[in-house]
């Protein structure tokens, strides 16, 4: 089979599964909803497929809303159109935003003969009064809108910091670890910069926790965490790389001051875990 042909072929594949999976969700199959999870299936985008990953894994809701909003990020709002509505013809009718002609469904004003407030004008444009009103509820709307676009967005950042975030230590977990190493290793190739990587684990853990205790081995871990974020400047990134080892990524950093820095977080932890030890006997003693 020709090139060609088995792209075909696989496209195919992902439409159907695309079509099928609009349809287990519960999502409308619109071209911008189509685009986003064809986009999502064909693994094209890797921070499009770890965001829907995200919000499938918390069994959160694809409404119309969150649906826009992700198209929007990852695609631009320049799908997003406006299809002629009844209401385009109108004279002094303010055009919708892309997202409220898309969401906001409301008929035009009532016209009659009668020049009365809120009525069209004999020449059959609306009057100002008409015109006022309709812009304000336009607007209302569109406060409302811009405000559940800003939860929205919060609340996947917040979901997003969740799924990279260690939540004994509160700093990064071994995803977010292997993301920033990319990301960083990257900028270093391009900018011709040195990068280094410091490993650290905690020598004889497993016998210390098991001698005091799984409580006093989690303030072991989190008093580390605690130290290399002491110890570590602003584009450095400190990791829970996995159970008592941690990693850190220093961009920008040659061998020397690394290994400068390494003995200097050595040190620091010595001596805290060497009180942590004190205490810890203490309290079994």
């Amino acid at each position: 089979m020709t090139d060609h042909g088995e792209a075909l072929k696989q496209a195919r594949k992902i439409a159907r599964e695309t079509v099928a999976l609009l349809s287990s969700l519960d999502i409308a199959p619109t071209p911008s909803n189509y685009a986003l999870f064809y986009h999502y299936l064909s693994g094209t985008s890797a921070e499009l497929t770890q965001t829907i990953d995200i919000l499938r894994s918390n069994h959160q809701e694809f409404d119309p809303l969150r649906c826009h909003y992700l198209y929007e990020r990852f695609f631009g709002s320049q799908a997003f159109t406006p299809t002629p509505t009844p209401t385009s013809h109108v004279p002094g009718i303010l055009q919708h935003p892309p997202l409220h002609s898309r969401l906001i469904d409301a008929p035009p004003p009532h016209m009659t003969n009668d020049a009365s407030p809120g009525h069209a004008n004999s020449d059959g444009g609306l009057d100002n009064t008409a015109i006022t009103s309709f812009a304000l509820d336009d607007h209302e709307d569109g406060d409302k809108v811009s405000s559940e676009i800003s939860r929205l967005r919060q609340d996947l950042e917040a979901m997003r910091r969740e799924a990279m975030t260690d939540p004994l230590t509160g700093i990064a977990n071994r995803k977010m670890f292997d993301q920033q190493l990319r990301n960083r290793a990257m900028e270093a190739m391009e900018s011709g910069t040195p990068l280094c990587l410091l490993m650290i684990d905690v020598d004889h853990f497993k016998q210390f926790n098991d001698t005091y205790g799984h409580q006093i081995g989690d303030q072991v871990i989190r008093l580390m965490a605690q130290t290399l974020c002491n110890n570590i400047k602003g584009r450095d990134t400190a990791a829970r790389y996995g159970g008592e080892e941690f990693a850190v990524i220093l961009p920008r950093t040659d061998m020397e001051n690394a290994r400068r820095l390494a003995e200097i977080i050595r040190e620091n932890v010595r001596k805290r875990l060497l009180s942590v030890n004190q205490m810890a006997r203490h309290w079994t003693g």
